[in-house]
């Protein structure tokens, strides 16, 4: 199981520091399921692993879990190879060049695409840390409160912005109390009431209705000068990279 550990390394731990309320990968029962089939019999696992994989792909928080799950398919698969090359060792026999060509064999065609979904996994759950940090800063710091809004400041879909929403609210890392709205709030008209200038002001029976600000400066993505790794900023503020230390100013 030391190669199982070892390319398990390569998956981040601590990406994007909302994240700490997150497990490192929300697996269901039926994950497990795949895995375990997929380290006693790999073929019939990665039926199982591409099934939920064409199944629950366009959910942006289950990309890091569904390449995890190649990932471990394809070491089982290693392992199972190794198995037979040690049974076959002990039976009919094999001799040295056989084995060398057979452990190369099995490098490339099991390790090689388990290393590469290890990496596809980390950077999905990379990705999705730095998501919801942006989620975290547009709702507490601009009070941005429209499903539209937030969709068109990601980068992302209404209907995925509803999924990472209560997918963040589920482990806490967003108040489960919070509403949002469906669509998008235009940019109010100017108004020298103080009510108008507030981002929140009575509608209708006194529920809150949204005003969004001018997004003069919205949090950003900066890449670290020191090691190059993509950090996310606030405006007028600087921080200290999630990697190396180095200090990123907002620009």
């Amino acid at each position: 199981m030391g190669i199982v550990n070892e390319l398990e390394g390569l998956l981040p731990g601590r990406e994007g520091q909302p994240s700490d309320g997150l497990p490192k990968y929300e697996r269901t029962a039926f994950d497990y399921v795949v895995i375990g089939i997929g380290y006693l019999v790999m073929p019939a696992g990665l039926v199982l692993a591409l099934i939920r994989f064409i199944g629950t792909h366009f959910k942006n928080y289950r990309k890091p879990v569904n390449f995890s799950l190649l990932y471990h398919v394809f070491v089982g698969g290693f392992l199972q190879m190794m198995g037979l090359i040690v049974i076959s060792l002990y039976g009919d026999g094999v001799d040295m060049t056989t084995l060398i060509v057979l452990l190369i064999l099995a490098a490339v065609i099991f390790l090689l695409p388990a290393s590469a979904f290890a990496k596809r996994a980390a950077k999905a759950r990379f990705r999705f840390s730095q998501l919801a940090n942006q989620y975290v800063q547009l709702i507490t710091e601009g009070r941005v409160r429209y499903i539209g809004n937030l969709a068109d400041l990601t980068g992302q879909s209404e209907s995925d912005v509803n999924r990472d929403l209560i997918y963040l609210k589920k482990y806490g890392v967003l108040d489960s109390g919070l509403l949002f709205s469906e669509g998008a709030d235009a940019e109010p008209a100017a108004s020298s009431s103080p009510a108008a200038s507030s981002p929140f002001s009575s509608h209708g029976g006194g529920q809150p209705f949204y005003q969004q600000p001018r997004p003069q400066q919205l949090p950003k993505s900066v890449r670290c000068p020191g090691c190059g790794a993509q950090n996310t900023v606030s405006p007028d503020q600087s921080k200290n990279c999630d990697y190396c230390g180095t200090t990123i100013p907002y620009s």
